[in-house]
Formats: structure tokens, sequence, C-alpha cells
């Protein structure tokens, strides 16, 4: 093989092949991938060989890389110890090492002036031509540069033995991301910080030096706040030219840009995308790509091919702690806080190809400092196919679900395609059944228009955004349904029904039952089955809706709707049946009907076991069943016969392959927990409720209303065992998450009195007693049994002497 970018492409190929299987199998693979190219053979068993030597040595190590490339071997000399002299040094303690060279702390020793620095003197492991070279170049480049953010070259020479060394400034710091999580430092503080980083980079750029390894551990931060950049180990010089090829390898993979690991040529584009990593993990606490440094290097390599995590979704995601160390209250107000200008500028910095990045990090930094000043960011601008071509790769699960409320509002309009082809195959029927099939292509029309509108009124001139909200989409959905009078009136309940299910989906349910009500006044008759069916479950859902809202006997009026409509379009459908006992049951739970609930969800499962199911949303539909009944044994203190039934589901979702993200196991976990609680087993309860909110976390958001319950299980069963201020502290979550949101009746209730059950474990009988009184307060308009029952719950609880 005679093109080395080609066989390195090969070679790169053939190890992440082989690298996760077992010595027997990569024995038998090795030949088949690598053929009869014995070069390519040697290069690829070189470089899993390097792979299993323990701490990762391809991470940085440019030496460990230029031996499975065949450099020459290392020399066999030994490292100096403390004490050494070299030229006007004295070696005191090692501080580091690098790819090529080992760091000391070295004190000045001729008598000129005392004087502490840092000595590099290349490493022997690491001596070969290739290396020694490297060596060389990095001190030449030290001594070109000087600017107030670069390690300032002092001296230079060669030991007795020949070895090349350097002497630099000592900087006393720590690295960037540590220096300002020790401090806890603000967004607008680590953006002024990476501003100096930049300064230093833009210095090099302009003396045609590329770094190639910009990282956190080679930009410290000293005690006065100044950065300093370190090592250029590694960096190239461009030489009358724009990009210098890529003969050797070294780098650091969590760093590597995309030209860089496919050796492609280099640029100063290669610094502005690690500056961007860098970025963004001063900014969101995470890895674009989720790398760590103990990720194994094949699957580094894996994850380095695909999109990097926008910056406001991976804020998201991120620990309550990582966003009090930037000093927001919590991942929501983080992701807000790195909403627009921010967000725009990470992504810049780490597009894949080079030429749609910042053009220097002059602009850069011009950028940052507009964002400091509140101003709109200059980020390079993307053509428009370009710009949604970009949305789609780096959204796909998003997209997805943009596509499916796309269709969610065509298909629910009743009125779509089948619809729109229905009035073209006969446009030769006349009178009144030509106006009807010209009236339902007016009505497929509009829909298509309405969803154009809402998409773009959310996505201005076109551009779509990362952070495309489908919230955004709702509420601009909902408002063009309310302001337009030319709507066809039956073609608008439709939208509303439809999107009313949205916002259920998305827990906001006081938007959701004013849509369902308006959208299920009058209907229309169904014109087939399907229709039918549909129309039998907006009004299942709209019970759903109306007993979370506390009106449980107008759910029970919508249930006997849906089981109405099924009986009279769909009497032979088993499925469908079994569904409206369904819904009965959870009506009737809502009203404290428990004995009819459970006879109805009995019912419901009964009939379910007669179906054929098909596929997981049938499967789904038959759970919901298992989950109202576990609701309802727990509500009449049969917690046994609940796990026994908690159980029973999720083995059925197990055997359906339900994924486990599913929201289900949330619920069924949240159920599991409540009968375990009263069973006496405290630390079961406490496990299953933490296990149901981080799976609901990660489907809706750590700040999303669905969590409240899970967080206040928490409180509950960190009050059974007797750690009342960690009770507090999740009681307090959940308060957070409510404010200023319609919740569930109740709600506030279950909170206020479970943290005046911690206050009484702590001792403080007056903060219990005003937690007891205004939880029953919230509850003195209380109608429906279930918050009587409440109410009467907490009442004794109140009553109850008050123990630590």
């Amino acid at each position: 093989m005679t093109d080395p970018v080609e066989r390195q492409r090969r070679a790169m190929a053939a190890f992440d092949a082989l690298v996760d299987l077992d010595d027997d199998t990569r024995e038998r693979r090795i030949r088949e991938v690598c053929g009869d190219d014995a070069d390519l053979l040697e290069e690829v068993r070189a470089m899993l060989a390097a792979d299993a030597r323990e701490g990762q040595p391809f991470r940085g190590d440019a030496a460990a890389w230029g031996q499975a490339l065949h450099e020459p071997p290392a020399s066999r000399e030994g490292e100096p110890m403390p004490g050494r002299q070299l030229g006007a040094w004295r070696i005191v303690e090692a501080i580091g090492r690098g790819g090529m060279g080992t760091v000391y702390a070295v004190q000045r020793s001729d008598g000129a002036y005392a004087q502490r620095a840092a000595l590099k003197l290349i490493r022997t492991a690491a001596d070969s031509p290739a290396a020694r070279e490297r060596f060389l170049r990095e001190r030449q480049l030290l001594a070109q540069l000087r600017h107030p953010n670069i390690a300032t070259l002092l001296d230079g020479g060669f030991s007795d033995d020949g070895d090349p060394y350097f002497v630099m400034e000592y900087v006393d710091g720590a690295p960037i991301d540590q220096w300002c999580d020790t401090r806890t430092l603000g967004l607008r503080g680590r953006v002024q910080l990476f501003v100096q980083v930049l300064e230093a980079v833009g210095h090099a750029h302009r003396n045609l030096v590329i770094h190639r390894d910009l990282k956190p551990s080679n930009l410290l931060v000293d005690g006065e706040g100044r950065v300093k950049l370190l090592d250029f180990g590694i960096a190239k010089q461009l030489e009358g030219s724009e990009a210098t090829a890529t003969s050797d390898r070294a780098l650091t993979f969590e760093y590597a840009s995309p030209e860089q690991l496919h050796a492609a040529p280099i640029t100063t584009a290669t610094d502005i995308w690690q500056l961007g990593i860098v970025l963004h993990r001063l900014l969101s606490g995470s890895h674009p790509f989720g790398l760590a440094r103990d990720t194994p290097l094949a699957k580094q390599l894996q994850l380095l091919e695909r999109e990097p995590e926008p910056l406001t979704r991976a804020a998201t995601q991120a620990s309550v702690q990582q966003a009090a160390l930037r000093g927001e209250a919590d991942p929501s107000a983080l992701a807000k806080s790195l909403r627009g200008g921010l967000a725009a500028i990470v992504e810049t910095c780490l597009r894949r190809s080079p030429e749609a990045r910042y053009a220097s990090a002059d602009a850069l930094a011009a950028d940052l400092q507009r964002w400091l000043e509140h101003r709109p960011v200059d980020a390079a601008q993307l053509g428009k196919g370009e710009r949604v071509a970009l949305w789609l790769r780096r959204n796909r699960l998003l997209a997805a679900a943009v596509g499916a409320v796309a269709i969610a509002l065509i298909a629910g309009t009743s009125i779509a395609l089948w619809q729109a082809n229905e009035a073209r195959s006969q446009a030769r029927i006349a009178g009144q059944q030509r106006s009807e099939a010209q009236l339902q292509a007016k009505r497929a029309r509009q829909a298509f228009v309405f969803l154009q509108d809402a998409m773009f009124g959310v996505a201005p001139q076109g551009q779509l955004d990362a952070q495309f909200s489908l919230n955004d989409l709702l509420a601009r959905s909902r408002e063009t349904l309310e302001q337009d009078p030319q709507f066809d009136p039956q073609a608008r309940k439709a939208m509303q029904r439809t999107l009313a299910n949205l916002y259920a989906i998305g827990q906001d349910w006081g938007t959701a039952e004013t849509l369902y009500r308006q959208g299920l006044q009058d209907p229309a008759a169904p014109y087939d089955r399907d229709d039918a069916t549909e129309l039998a479950a907006q009004f299942g859902n709209y019970a759903q809706v109306l007993g979370v809202m506390g009106k449980p006997k107008e759910a029970i009026a919508a249930a006997q709707r849906a089981t109405a409509l099924r009986r009279q379009y769909l009497p032979d459908d088993v499925f469908e049946q079994a569904v409206s006992l369904r819904n009965l049951g959870d009506a009737y739970l809502g009203d404290g009907d428990h004995d009819h609930a459970r006879r109805n969800y009995e019912q419901a499962i009964a009939a379910f076991k007669k179906v054929d199911i098909t596929d997981q949303v049938q499967a789904i539909d038959a759970l919901v069943a298992s989950i109202g009944l576990a609701r309802a044994l727990n509500a009449q203190a049969q917690y046994a016969a609940a796990l026994r039934t908690v159980d029973d589901a999720t083995a059925f979702a197990d055997r359906q392959g339900l994924a486990a993200d599913w929201d289900g196991r949330a619920v069924l976990l949240s159920l599991k927990a409540t009968a375990q609680k009263p069973l006496g087993d405290a630390a079961g309860a406490l496990a299953s409720f933490r296990q149901a909110t981080d799976i609901a976390g990660r489907i809706y958001g750590v700040d999303n209303p669905a969590l409240v319950n899970g967080h206040i299980g928490i409180g509950g069963a960190l009050n059974d065992l007797g750690r009342p201020r960690e009770a507090l502290e999740a009681y307090a979550r959940a308060e957070r998450i409510i404010a200023g949101k319609a919740v569930q009746p109740g709600t506030e209730a279950k909170i206020l009195a479970g943290q005046g059950m911690a206050w009484g474990k702590l001792g403080d009988a007056g903060k219990r007693a005003d937690h007891y009184r205004r939880a029953l307060a919230t509850l003195d308009k209380a109608d429906s049994a279930p918050l009587l029952e409440l109410k009467r719950r907490i009442g004794a609880e109140a009553a109850a002497a008050p123990s630590r």
C-alpha cells in the first residue's frame, strides 16, 4: 500500500472492527480484515497491542501512537532524578508528562538570580527521530511566540547525553474548567476568561502556528485569573499555504477534529473545533460527544463520528450541581441562559466542514464580545438548504417528533389526504355530492396551509433552529386556529382535538381541557369506523384530562360518550370495547369509586387477553388497564395484590419489547413504591421512586410537572427512613417544579404535609403545625372523594403527636 492516508484509514477501520472482539475471534477475523497486506496486518496488531496497555496510551500519547505506526524503538536510558543539573537549572521534581517530554519544576542554580521555572526534557520512552524533531520544533515555536497568555520560553539547550530540553515560565495554576468550577464562575465570567484563550490562539495563528491540541489541561489559569496556553508539542507551522498535511497522528481524541481523525489537511479551523469543545464543556458541563477520560478508544471513535450535542440540549441534561457551578438555579435555567447567541457560537465552532466554522479565532472572539455586550452575534450563516439538512441530521429524534406532530395535525383533522383523494376521484358526480367533495378538498387544503403556517411561524425565514421547540409549534398552531375566521368549523374542531392530545402528552392539562371542550362540542357524526375509533379515543383522552383536573363527574360523562360511540359503531371490536372499560375504570377511580373502578379494570384486562396483541401501541393500551388496577388496589390498601399486578405488567412490557425509558415504566415503578412503603419497605420504596423519577426526567425533562409526584414520594420515603433534611430537599424540588404551573389538585397539599412531617421529625413543632395548617387550607374546597380522603389523612397526621 503506497498511499499513507488510505493506509491509515484502512488501519483505523480494521482496528474499529476488531478491538471489541475476544482474542480467539479477533485472531480469526484479523486476517479476513487485512487480507494479504502484511504491512497493514502488522500495523493493526501494533494498534491493538497499544490499546490493550493500561492507561489508554492513544489518548494524546504521541509515543505510543508512533510505536504503533513503526517508529524506531525507544532509548533505554533512565530518566533524570531530582537534583540533576541541566545548564543553569537544577531539577526539583517531575510535575507532568506529555506525549514527548517530561516536565520538571526547576530552580535556577547559577547564582545569577533566583527563579523558579518549568523544564521540558524529551522522554527517553519517546526518543526517536520523529519525536526529537517535534520536540525541537516546539522549542522553536515557543521562541517566536511572545504573548502574555502564552507560557514564555526562558532558555534551552542539550543535556550532557545530548537530549534536548527547554525552560519556560512556571505557571502555578489550574486547568481552565477546574478553575471556573472551583470559583463557581457564572457564564459571563467563563466567556470573559475564554476570550483570553482566543487572544493567545489568535496570536499563534497570526504567526502561522496551529496548536492542534487545545484542551483544558493545556489552558492553565493562575491565581490572578490570567490564562496561559501551554504545550505546543504537536503544533504545526503553516509554511506559505493555508493547510498542512498530517503525516504524524499525535492527537487527543477527546478534542480531535474530523480532519485530524481522517488525515485531512489541517488549518486554523482545527483549533476552532477544539476551542468549540472546550467552550461547550465550560458552559454546559459536558462533552459535546459524550466522551470521558475512561471512554474506551473504540467507543471514542464511534462517538466522534456522530453529530455534537447542541449546547442547550446538553445543559438540560446537566446535574443540579453542574448548573449551580455556573451560577444557575437548575439545568432548565442553565439551558435558558445558553439559548440564542452562545448556542449559535458553539454550533458554528463544531461544524464538520472546516470552511463552515469561524474564519479565525479573532472572529470567534468578536462574536463572544458581541454576546457579552448583549448585541446580536454574527455566527457564520448557512444557506437555507444547508441549515435544514444540518438541523435534520443533528435532530433525528426531534425531527421524527416534529414529523409525528405534522402527521397528527393532518390526520387529526379527520379530513386529510384520503378525503382530498376522494374529492378528486368523485369530481364527476354532480349536485350535492360534488359540493360535499369540494368541501372535503377545501378542508384538506386548509389543513396543509395551517400546518405550513405553524411550522414557519416558529422558524423565521424558514431557518430551523437546533433548539426548535414543539411547544412553540403547538402555541403557534393554537393561535392560528383562534385567529382565522375562515377556517371550516368541523376542521377547526378536529384540529383543536388533535392539539389537545398533544398538550395532554406535554402535561399541560389546563390547555388540553380547554381545547378538548371546544373540539368535542357537537362534533360531526363519524363517517366510518376509523373516524368513530378516533372520536371515541378523543373522548376517552378528554375523560383522562378531566380526571387529572379534579372533575370526576365530567370525566365519567366523557368516558360514557366514548363507550356509547364504540358500542354503536364498533360493537364487534373486542379491543375497542376493552379500551372503553378501561376509560370507565379511570373515571370511576378519579371519583373515588374504587369498587366500580376495579371491576372495570379487571373486565378490561380479561378482554385484552382475548386479543392477539400485534404491536406496541396495543400493548401499551393493555398495560394502562393494569396500571389502573394497581392504582385501585393501592387505594383499597390491598398492597400485596398491587405489587403482583405491577410485577405482571412489568413482565408483559418486557415480553412486548417496550423500551426501558417508556414512561409507563416510571408509572409502574411509582405504583410499586406506593405499595412498598406501607408494607414496611421504605428503602425499597425510595429506590423505586428514584428510578421512576430518573426515567421520567429523561423523557420529559427534569423540571416537568410529571416528576412532581416522584419527588413527593421520595420525600415520604426519606421521612420514613428518618432522614428529614433530605426529605425537605425532595419537597423543595417538587415546589420549584410546580411554581407558577397548573398542577393536579392536592399536589400542593401533599408537599406541605410532607414538609410538616419532616419539620416535626426535626423537632420544630411550630413549622410542623404551620405546614399542616397550610396543607389543609389548600383543600378547603375539596369536593371529590379522592381529595376529601386526602384531607382526612392529612388531618389525621396533623393531629398526631410529632416525633423525632
